[in-house]
């Protein structure tokens, strides 16, 4: 017994000094992963956490969940919020039947579990009750050997309960599947028949994929044993679970699918027993155990000897029971001592994980401040762009209106220049007062009564020809009776018809403004707008405008206004 004792610690040294050796190796390639992955979107990265758990890369999983759970913020949306609570349950699970690590598995179900009430995320608190009921079973295993707890059974109902009222449909099969094998091993069958009922009546749901259809097929198999079981039918029982082995999940990972095989040679032992088959019972366990030592199933190795202790020892074989007792002892030991030397292990593991946690938790905020930045600047480069605008339109208006100014002054001081012209330039002329107005009513005349005036490039010298009279005398008469030159005076006949154009909507509303312009000889629009403006004080777009609100109200007097 000694010597068996100094080579199990020898062989333990030598794990220990492997798996430090493997942490040392893993620990590289678990910080190289997540420097690429820390900057991932929240579903690219869930997916690929999930897809490492599937294939057993537990560590590379477990990265991305910690990486998804410590973004969690309250102003993230709700879909957002639900892929962080699915990763802190998760996170959980992976501490809890890959690590063993009790004391953080539970720490990260309770996160996830604020993270779903206060988020009303019912579909998540299913899956999370099961986890935790799963959890509770485990620990209660291993401190009371196995013995039945009323409050694991309770654990697992309240998790099927939540399941069905949140229509999670997965997560419903994965709670009643726990909640028939531990009444069942512990044989309290009958407590469960209104959970048997509810589910037996649960119908898949319409977007099902082919594996739920397999996964219906499994537990509603499952859930017509338990009711052969209490009804006392064995062999009936018994048959139907030879029959759900092939409706097994397929889209599990492998130990979770081993897992599930487990568990249903285990269901197959005790029905066994009930028909007083128990050599073919002993095979189911036997070949329990080898499965779960084939896939490192830990508390599933100590199950199956503890089941074995329990059988010899029922039926009086007191020398093999001593030996699987010794086993279970042992292999419960190593167990808890292996949970125990993993925790340190992976302690350096949990506090980088910690550490990633801190820096993704800075990065969401570095990120949250450089976008406040960034609006910021854009709202600050908005408000310049805008006064810039602002500030440049007043310019070119000042600019336009100074233009304005300095023409109009340059003709009044012209006229005034030709006012004050010495009468010296007219003096030679033979003109008497009489004539002077003669030849002003010919021109008004002609003004009022040729379309001829309103061609482009109409001259003083095509006046006149029109008036029978010398282009020297018609400019000496619109200078002296007029007050103004030529170009004003053609100019005040041009805006008169233009405004009556713009009142016109009848006859002039297909033309543009720009149009009616032309249409009376301004070949600029610029110059056309100048002038309009000089003589009527607004635009001609306003003028049209007040044109429309008030038809009928007279055209403006440019005549007046320019005398």
């Amino acid at each position: 017994m000694n010597r068996f004792r100094i080579t199990q610690k020898r062989l333990l040294l030598v794990a220990l000094l492997m798996a430090s050796l493997v942490g040392r190796a893993a620990e590289a390639a678990r910080m190289q992963n997540y420097d690429q992955w820390k900057d991932l979107p929240n579903k690219t990265l869930i997916a690929k956490g999930n897809n490492y758990w599937h294939s057993d890369r537990i560590d590379s999983a477990l990265v991305c969940y910690i990486i998804l759970f410590n973004r969690y913020n309250d102003k993230m949306s709700i879909d957002e919020k639900e892929i962080c609570c699915g990763a802190a349950t998760a996170a959980g699970n992976l501490y809890l039947q890959y690590y063993y690590d009790f004391q953080t598995a539970y720490r990260y179900m309770l996160k996830a579990e604020e993270i779903a009430i206060n988020n009303d995320l019912d579909g998540k608190l299913a899956y999370l009750y099961g986890s935790m009921a799963i959890l509770l079973g485990i620990q209660v295993n291993l401190e009371t050997n196995f013995s039945y707890k009323l409050e694991v059974l309770e654990a697992f109902k309240e998790a099927f309960h939540q399941s069905v009222k949140s229509r999670h449909y997965l997560g419903a099969c994965i709670a009643f599947g726990n909640l028939a094998y531990t009444a069942i091993k512990h044989q309290h069958v009958h407590e469960i028949m209104g959970e048997v009922q509810t589910f037996h009546a649960l119908e898949i749901p319409n977007d099902a994929r082919p594996d739920d259809i397999r996964f219906k097929s499994y537990f509603q198999g499952l859930c017509d044993c338990v009711i052969a079981y209490d009804g006392g039918k064995y062999q009936e029982a018994l048959d139907l679970m030879s029959q759900i082995d092939d409706f097994l999940p397929q889209d599990e990972s492998p130990q979770a699918m081993a897992r599930d095989r487990t568990m249903t040679c285990v269901l197959k032992y005790f029905t066994l027993l009930s028909l007083n088959r128990d050599k073919e019972a002993l095979q189911e366990l036997d070949k329990a155990e080898s499965i779960a030592r084939d896939n490192n199933l830990n508390d599933a190795i100590v199950e199956c000897l503890k089941l074995k202790q329990d059988y010899y020892e029922t039926h009086g074989n007191a020398v093999m029971a001593k030996e699987y007792k010794l086993k279970y002892f042992e292999a419960k030991d190593e167990f808890i001592n292996r949970s125990k030397l993993l925790s340190v292990e992976q302690q350096k593991f949990l506090i980088e994980l910690e550490e990633m946690g801190v820096e993704v938790k800075d990065l969401e905020a570095q990120k949250r401040m450089r976008d406040l930045v960034i609006a910021g600047v854009a709202i600050f480069a908005l408000m310049v762009i805008a006064a810039l605008i602002y500030l440049w339109r007043n310019y070119l208006n000042t600019r336009q209106r100074n233009l304005i100014l300095y023409q109009k002054n340059q003709e009044l001081l012209a006229l005034e220049q030709e006012r004050n012209m010495p009468a010296e330039k007219y003096k030679s002329s033979p003109m008497d007062e009489q004539a002077k107005d003669e030849l002003l009513q010919r021109i008004y005349a002609v003004m009022e009564s040729h379309q001829q005036i309103y061609d482009e490039g109409f001259t003083l010298d095509q006046l006149a020809r029109l008036v029978g009279a010398n282009p020297n005398y018609v400019s000496q008469v619109i200078n002296e009776k007029k007050g103004c030159n030529f170009k004003a005076f053609i100019n005040d006949y041009k805006i008169k018809e233009v405004c009556r154009r713009l009142s016109d909507q009848q006859q002039y509303g297909g033309l543009t403004i720009e149009a009616i312009g032309q249409s009376v000889g301004f070949k600029s629009r610029t110059h056309f707008y100048n002038t309009f403006k000089q003589f009527t004080g607004m635009t001609p777009a306003a003028y049209q405008r007040a044109a429309r609100n008030k038809p009928d109200s007279p055209e403006i007097n440019a005549e007046n206004k320019s005398a």
